[in-house]
């Protein structure tokens, strides 16, 4: 969630490109991510890996056409470094409880 939120805010200074990114973002979750049974074009099922691979090519050309491609990329190299920070030293030992503890808890 972090890493989208510097994506976006890096992208504020180009409207335009945030724009086509908000119907790419649209494409993808209509066509991939929210659908239950196969997408039917013309009366023929489009398998799942050609739908990726399509969105994939949108996205890319979408990139190269509005020229954020380097802003978007280290965007998400920053969002990646923080969430990998994150992981790094986030202390995991006190989200449990053992079922002993539980029970002296109560």
């Amino acid at each position: 969630m972090f890493a989208l939120l510097v994506l976006f805010v890096s992208l504020l200074w180009h409207p335009i490109s945030m724009i086509v990114f908000l119907i790419v973002f649209v494409g993808w979750i209509f066509f991939y991510l929210s659908r239950a049974e196969p997408l039917v074009v013309f009366n023929r099922t489009v398998d799942d890996r050609a739908v990726l691979i399509a969105l994939g090519v949108v996205t890319i050309v979408a990139l190269v056409l509005t020229r954020v491609w380097l802003n978007v990329l280290v965007s998400v190299l920053t969002g990646g470094l923080i969430v990998g920070l994150h992981a790094t030293f986030r202390v995991s030992d006190d989200l449990f409880l053992d079922e002993e503890e539980a029970a002296d808890v109560l």
